[in-house]
């Protein structure tokens, strides 16, 4: 950090320009002189002595409720070595070298003002102010009011201390222990005077570290009708638009409330997911499951996760009343059918950055179920992402903390004050239930949501929250990297060491504008944060293994049959990357098989569950392949033979017949798209050819009748294609050749630019120049288009 030299004299210098304000002014209101007040080194101090650099200081002043100024000792200067002092009150420790804090009226005290006998210095006592509202009446309408001073905890009226005492002076300042009481006394030369007991005001290093105490002892929970008094969360339907949605809510940090986003979900239409039935959907012996369920020491019950729990015992709680509280992934075969019976609410579909990168730690989305009093203590997201939550059952008790207060360690229950084992309702009871009652961060306070079915709740990165259950709820949760926070999602996609990610995120997922944002980042360039440096400059851009495309949609209901040939999942031991390879099934018992390997891979002598098994073709699946098995063009067939040497005949679709192909010759066939450049048979004077084109129209079941239109490269066009004449093609490109790059924009529309190829590389990727002066290396072919295959007048993003 840079030094600052600071010169004292009758006034303040700094050398060079200090960067906060009036740090380099000679200002009175921020650095006063007076001669009767003493030298800073015979006053008593209100705090201990700190060496560090003044700005920062200052800066960290400013940004503490309890911090009301800073002085700097005056036998040195700072580039000397001379100390620094906090004050959390000034008061007649006020010197030639003190700053005065100018963002903050008041600064917080943990304690109670004692009132006297008498009662003579209280101005008034009011019971309908938050903690902002005194601080206003305090300052404003109260002109002799020097402090207020208010009790903390209540379970009524959430946003305000159960009264507030106002002062005209402070007598005697009591600090208190475990939190019960705080005051705030106003920073105002004119009115200074009246704390006629300074030394109690003393700096605290324990209070500016941590404000509130957090002794998680009291079980008693509010009424839910004083969540709901104090709710005051914005609620919209959830029929806005992406962009609209992006504009008003994600790009500047906003919580909101969308409603209606699940009535047309499978799982709230046929309430499929009420405990009552989950209870008896899936197998009893699946033991992959997510959940709370176990006991601690001396049969208290905990909080922390098994991840191995059965499905038996989630039932028999939710058949029991015992607590449990499931909180899964969906990484269970069984539980797949949950994700066809929702899906992602419409103004936050296309939003998510992550979507196209291999998983950080497995798919960022729950499945939630638990009785009520259970729930999650404060925490933040992970990876910087922002979250929505759909409540289909029951009612959540929110506490959502402001922007900028990130440490959560200052919301843990502290050990030498709580309960043994902190559970979440102590966690509620004795600080969430402050939390609107709190100052967090300067001017930043707490808030309370109370979520009902039909709901679903948005929380922006960032932003500390904590959940409580008033009842049994059902809720699905998902987190998402919105375009609006780019800085930090390309910060967490860097720092993940793993290239692959960056990469993909960089060529695969990012515009061109927000390209330029992060190659102006301080993580750019990535290498240096890559794990394995020795990698080429570019990733082959052909499917190494063509057994990485299944061949068909996960099926929770498939199993396969004692025999059958299947594709496997499997990794070497210390490998942390996933093979395919293709085995036969010897044994099925339950929801795992016992295969044997076709390649000569070793058995491990492990039976392998279900999800870790692709089923083959069989004879009548529709499949792309390639002619001859050593070709880039690839065709849409039929299976009519599937043989036990796993191999396959195939009949194509034009016509033709091809015999004996092996699985890196096959592959799924996807309905061909709008857009999508292929080449079509053409048939003149008894000859075949086949023409570059690019489809421009298509009806919804031009996969199987005469429905494509097709454009050629020389602009001619097509209509009634039937698809049986279409290929798919590996496109290749030559230097100097002008190409359109398609990108995916923030609310996932595709965006093309003009450019033109610089460079080819060994490994199958491109370098390109874009008209407007931007580059970019190591771009895919599949992120090409020839201009011819451009709809007319398309517009350049």
């Amino acid at each position: 950090m840079r030094r600052l030299r600071i010169v004292l004299a009758t006034s303040l210098v700094v050398t060079p320009s200090a960067r906060c304000a009036g740090l380099a002014q000679s200002d009175s209101s921020s650095f006063s002189s007076s001669s009767s007040v003493p030298p800073i080194y015979t006053a008593r101090f209100t705090s201990v002595p700190f060496e560090a650099d003044l700005l920062q200081f200052v800066e960290e002043c400013e940004s503490s409720i309890s911090c009301a100024g800073v002085s700097i000792d005056p036998k040195g200067d700072i580039a000397d070595g001379g100390r620094l002092y906090r004050h959390s009150f000034v008061g007649s420790y006020r010197t030639s070298k003190t700053y005065e804090t100018r963002k903050k009226d008041f600064t917080y005290h943990r304690g109670e003002v004692r009132i006297s006998p008498s009662g003579e210095e209280v101005i008034e006592v009011r019971e309908d102010v938050t903690v902002a509202q005194a601080k206003d009446v305090c300052k404003s309408l109260l002109s002799d009011c020097v402090a207020f001073t208010y009790p903390v905890r209540s379970l009524t009226n959430l946003d305000r201390p159960p009264k507030v005492t106002f002062v005209s002076e402070v007598r005697e300042f009591i600090p208190s222990m475990f939190d019960e009481w705080r005051t705030y006394v106003i920073n105002d030369p004119a009115r200074e005077g009246r704390i006629k007991v300074p030394d109690q005001l003393r700096y605290d290093r324990r209070v500016a570290a941590n404000p509130y105490r957090t002794c998680c002892k009291g079980e008693d929970i509010p009424p839910m009708e004083e969540v709901v008094k104090v709710d005051t969360l914005e609620r919209i339907s959830c029929d806005i638009s992406r962009e609209e949605f992006f504009l008003k809510y994600e790009l500047p940090r906003r919580p909101v409330m969308l409603v209606g986003c699940e009535k047309d979900w499978p799982a709230a239409k046929e309430q499929k997911w009420l405990p009552k039935t989950l209870a008896t959907r899936f197998s009893n012996d699946t033991g992959v499951w997510r959940a709370r369920v176990g006991w601690g020491e001396d049969m208290e019950y905990d909080e922390d996760y098994n991840h191995n729990v059965r499905w038996q015992q989630i039932a028999e709680r939710m058949r029991s009343g015992e607590p449990y509280y499931l909180f899964d992934k969906l990484f269970n075969p069984e539980a797949k059918m949950i994700e066809d019976e929702y899906e992602d609410p419409k103004p936050v579909q296309g939003g998510d950055l992550y979507e196209k990168l291999s998983y950080f730690d497995g798919p960022l989305k729950w499945f939630n179920v638990g009785p009520g009093g259970t729930g999650t203590q404060s925490h933040l997201d992970p990876y910087s992402t922002d979250a929505w939550n759909t409540l289909l059952q029951g009612h959540k008790w929110w506490v959502i903390y402001p922007e900028g207060f990130v440490d959560e360690s200052k919301l843990e229950c502290e050990p030498s004050c709580s309960v043994e084992v902190p559970l979440t309702p102590h966690w509620y009871s004795s600080v969430g239930v402050n939390a609107a009652r709190s100052e967090y961060v300067v001017g930043g306070y707490g808030r309370h949501v109370l979520q009902e079915a039909g709901e679903t709740i948005y929380i922006p990165a960032g932003l500390i929250h904590a959940v409580y259950s008033y009842d049994e709820v059902v809720a699905i949760t998902k987190n998402y990297a919105s375009a609006a926070n780019l800085d930090e999602i390309w910060m967490e996609t860097v720092t993940s060491g793993d290239r692959d990610k960056w990469r993909s995120m960089y060529y695969h997922t990012l515009n061109r504008a927000q390209r330029r944002r992060v190659r102006q980042s301080p993580y750019w360039p990535p290498g240096q944060w890559e794990e394995d440096k020795s990698v080429p400059d570019c990733d082959n851009d052909e499917d190494a293994d063509s057994t990485d495309f299944p061949m068909r949609e996960y099926d929770p209901k498939w199993a396969p049959q004692i025999g059958d040939l299947v594709e496997v999942e499997y990794s070497f031991a210390g490998d942390d990357v996933s093979h395919w390879a293709m085995a036969r099934v010897l044994t099925v018992q339950d929801s795992a098989a016992d295969v044997e390997f076709l390649d000569n891979k070793p058995n491990d002598g492990k039976d392998y569950q279900f999800e870790f098994l692709r089923a083959l073709p069989k004879e009548g699946d529709v499949v792309e392949a390639q002619s001859g098995g050593n070709s880039i063009e690839w065709y849409k067939a039929t299976v009519v033979k599937a043989y036990l040497n796993a191999t396959w005949d195939v009949h194509y679709a034009h016509g033709d017949m091809d015999f004996g192909l092996t699985r890196v010759s096959l592959r799924k066939h996807f309905p061909f798209s709008k857009g999508e450049m292929v080449q079509m048979l053409r048939r003149k004077d008894g000859q075949e050819y086949w023409v570059d084109s690019t489809i421009s129209d298509i009806s919804s079941t031009a996969d199987a009748k005469e429905g494509v239109t097709v454009k050629h490269f020389d602009g001619k066009e097509v209509e009634d294609v039937s698809s049986k004449l279409l290929r798919r093609v590996r496109w290749y490109f030559e230097i100097d050749e002008d190409v359109v790059v398609s990108t995916v924009s923030d609310y996932g529309e595709d965006s093309f630019y003009k450019g033109r190829v610089t460079n080819v590389r060994k490994n199958g990727r491109y370098d390109i120049f874009f008209d407007d002066g931007d580059s970019d290396s190591c771009v895919s072919w599949r992120a090409l288009r020839f201009p011819w295959a451009m709809e007319d007048g398309w517009d350049e993003e």
